[in-house]
Parts: C-alpha cells; sequence; structure tokens
C-alpha cells in the first residue's frame, strides 16, 4: 500500500521547514497529558527548539488537577504553534491518545509523552526520512532512555527493523522485536503517517494497546529507520498496578486480561488484513509460534523463581 501524499509547500521545497500559512502542518506533536507538571516544560521546549519549524504541538490536558494547564497556556502565548485542549473529566490514557490525534491536522504526527524530550534535528530528520520513503508508514530512530538521576542508557541496538517489502516478513519482525523488548520497535513515539493511521482502528481499549496498534501498521507498510538517537524517554519504572488503571476505566475494577488475548488481537488483525488466503494462514501461522514461544519463556521464568525461592 503506497501512502504518497502530495503536499502544498512553499517554493523552495517542503523541507526548508517553514510554516505555510493557511495549509495544514507537515507535522503534528500530540501530547497526551494528566498532571504532568513535573516535566511537561522540558517536553515542549524540545519541540519549539526545532530547526524544523512547520509542526504545530497539540496538547490534551486529561483533566489535570496540578499545574499542567498554566504551563501549556504560557508556552501557547508565546508561540502561536502551540494548542491546548482540556478535557473536563478523565476519559483514561488510551482514549486521550487518540482524542490527541483526532485534534491534530498534521500529514505526520509524534506522540509524545509529557516526560519525554526530542534533539532539535528530529523532526528535520524524520520528515527527510518519510518524504524519501513515500511507501513508509512510519520512521523510527534510536532510543536515549534516561532515569531521574540523569543515568543515560542508549537503546542502540543492531539488527533487522521492520523495514521488509511483504507483510508477512514485516509481521515477523515485528512480533519478534515487540517479544525482544518493546523498545526496540515502539511505533507509537515514533513519527507516523496520517494517511497509515486513518488505515486503523488507533489505539485500541487493550492493555496491549500500543503492540496491537504496531501490528496493524506493520502489515499496511514498512517502517523506515534512523541509526541517529534523536529522542529521549524519561526511564521510569512502575508496576503494572500503577501503570494500568490510567489506560482507562475499566482497569480501576480491577480486570485483567490473559496473554492469549493479545496474540488473538493479533490474529483478528491479520483476519481484517488486505493478505491473500496463503498469506493470511502465513501470519496465523507466525502469530501461534510466537505465542507458544511466549508461554515457554513466561513458564519457564515461573519455574526458575519458585526453585529460587524454595531453595
Amino acid at each position: 500500500m503506497n501512502f504518497d501524499v502530495t503536499t502544498e509547500s512553499e517554493p523552495n521545497g517542503p523541507l526548508t521547514g517553514h510554516a505555510t500559512t493557511g495549509f495544514p502542518p507537515r507535522v503534528s506533536f500530540a501530547i497526551p497529558v494528566r498532571n504532568g507538571e513535573r516535566f511537561l516544560g522540558r517536553a515542549l521546549e524540545s519541540i519549539l527548539a526545532q530547526d524544523f519549524d512547520n509542526f504545530e504541538v497539540v496538547v490534551c490536558d486529561n483533566a489535570s488537577t496540578d499545574g499542567t494547564g498554566d504551563i501549556v497556556q504560557r508556552f501557547a502565548k508565546r508561540n502561536h504553534r502551540v494548542r491546548y485542549i482540556r478535557n473536563e473529566v478523565d476519559i483514561g490514557q488510551i482514549e486521550n491518545f487518540n482524542r490527541v490525534y483526532e485534534l491534530s491536522r498534521g500529514d505526520f504526527i509524534r506522540w509524545m509523552g509529557a516526560d519525554d524530550w526530542l534533539d532539535p534535528d528530529y523532526a528535520r530528520k524524520c520528515v527527510a526520512a518519510l518524504d524519501a520513503r513515500p511507501d513508509a508508514v512510519g520512521v523510527t530512530t534510536q532510543w536515549r532512555l534516561v532515569d531521574d538521576e540523569g543515568q543515560v542508557e542508549f537503546l542502540d541496538v543492531p539488527g533487522p527493523r521492520v523495514d521488509a517489502s511483504t507483510p508477512i516478513r514485516r509481521l515477523h519482525l515485528a512480533l519478534m522485536l515487540l517479544q525482544a523488548h518493546r523498545l526496540l520497535f515502539d511505533p507509537i513515539y515514533s513519527m507516523l503517517r496520517r494517511k497509515a493511521l486513518e488505515h486503523t482502528g488507533l489505539l485500541p481499549i487493550n492493555r496491549w494497546t500500543d503492540r496491537i496498534l504496531a501490528v496493524e501498521l506493520c502489515l499496511l507498510g514498512p517502517f523506515c529507520h534512523l541509526d541517529d538517537c534523536l529522542s529521549s524517554r524519561r526511564n521510569a519504572h512502575e508496576s503494572r498496578d500503577v501503570r494500568l488503571p490510567r489506560f482507562h476505566e475499566r482497569y480501576k475494577r480491577g480486570i485483567r486480561e490473559h496473554r492469549w488475548m493479545l496474540y488473538s488481537c493479533y490474529a483478528n488483525i491479520v483476519q481484517r488484513a488486505r493478505l491473500t488466503r496463503w498469506q493470511r494462514l502465513q501470519g496465523w501461522g507466525l502469530i501461534l509460534i510466537y505465542w507458544l514461544r511466549d508461554e515457554f519463556r513466561r513458564r519457564a521464568r515461573r519455574l526458575i523463581r519458585t526453585l529460587r525461592e524454595n531453595k
């Protein structure tokens, strides 16, 4: 599937980065946030410091009870590209991600955590990569993980990326990377083509919501990759019981989703995708293999933990 899009731009070309009055921006930085006053200013500063300026910043405040709104509105007064929208009630993190996408207008969208930040050349290099690859649904980069003490860990792992020409090969690569370490392939925090996202169901209400969208996107087209480390994420460890209740109201009631349900979602995506019958059978076979591998590893870890505890 080809997602090539003709974009109106100034005479000196789409990569000059100059804002184009009267036309949608090339890039939308979409920040869903709730009570993010501690780090949000750093995230906004890093976006406004980009050396590519044909972009907008859309912040969707999910009924924050701290100073989040005041921070964004101060930035909006300084720079007309910053837009602030507030939800009067908490709609959950997943639905807020989808809402900020719907409020954005750019040809490319970059969801961004309120505690993350970007290098100044992030937008320019990612837009150039996507312009050079009209078949690509998105572009991934290397990551820099930084904890609150300033300790830096580079997630710079060589190896295959989800850039194959066939959908089944891309599915295999995506499942392999997601099972190895989700940050090796994390398109939710990558620059994505809007035309590709329009062919998906966006982020479902699901514990593994980002993985499900990642698999749906990989069946639509390849991801190009930049080996440059262009973005940083706050390395904060949270338990499932702390993280899940933010996703949606249903998780505040203690609902649990079994691991096999993730692979069932993958199988449903393959069923809906534009694939031949043979490709669909191959896709289901891959999903079965990775589910069995996942189950074996999980059971092995539990067994080893039990043996250590009984020593």
